[in-house]
C-alpha cells in the first residue's frame, strides 16, 4: 500500500516529516556509525506520539533492521531533551525581560539552549539508561 501524507494544516510532524527530518539523518550519520564499530544490536527509544507510531516510521525501521522500544507517553525521563525545557523556561524568565515580539523570543531560547552546561546535560543522559531498564522490567 502507498503511504500518503496526513493533513499537516495545523503544524507539528507528521509520520511524513518525522521520518524524513528525523529517522533519516540520525540513521545516516549516528546508527550507522554504530552499526560500522560492531554495535549491532542498535534500540531506539520513541514514546507513543502519533508521528513515532505512523507506518511511515514503523516500515522505516523495520527496513533499517532497528528495533524499537516504545515507553509510554509523558514520561520525559526517558528523553534528556525533554529535561532542556523547563531548564531553559526557567533562566528564560530570570536573565531576560518577557519577549515582545517571535524574533526576541527565538533569541532568548537560543540563547539559553546554548548557555545549558555541559555537566547538566550529561547528567540528564546518565539517568536514561536506569529509566530504559526499569520501564522494560515492568
Amino acid at each position: 500500500m502507498e503511504l500518503s501524507r496526513g493533513d499537516c494544516t495545523r503544524g507539528g510532524i507528521d509520520g511524513f516529516r518525522h521520518r524524513e527530518e528525523v529517522l533519516k539523518p540520525l540513521v545516516k550519520s549516528w546508527i550507522d556509525e554504530l552499526k560500522r564499530k560492531g554495535k549491532t544490536d542498535v534500540l531506539l527509544l520513541e514514546d507513543g506520539a502519533l508521528a513515532h507510531t505512523s507506518r511511515f516510521d514503523t516500515e522505516f525501521l523495520e527496513v533499517s533492521h532497528i528495533k524499537k522500544l516504545c515507553w509510554p507517553g509523558h514520561s520525559p525521563d526517558v528523553n534528556a531533551e525533554e529535561h532542556a525545557w523547563p531548564w531553559i523556561r526557567r533562566h528564560i524568565t530570570k536573565d531576560f525581560d518577557p519577549s515582545r515580539t517571535e524574533d526576541e523570543c527565538e533569541v532568548h531560547w537560543r540563547t539559553e539552549w546554548k548557555r545549558i552546561p555541559q555537566k547538566t546535560i550529561k547528567t540528564w543522559i546518565d539517568k536514561t539508561p536506569d529509566v530504559v531498564r526499569k520501564i522494560i522490567q515492568h
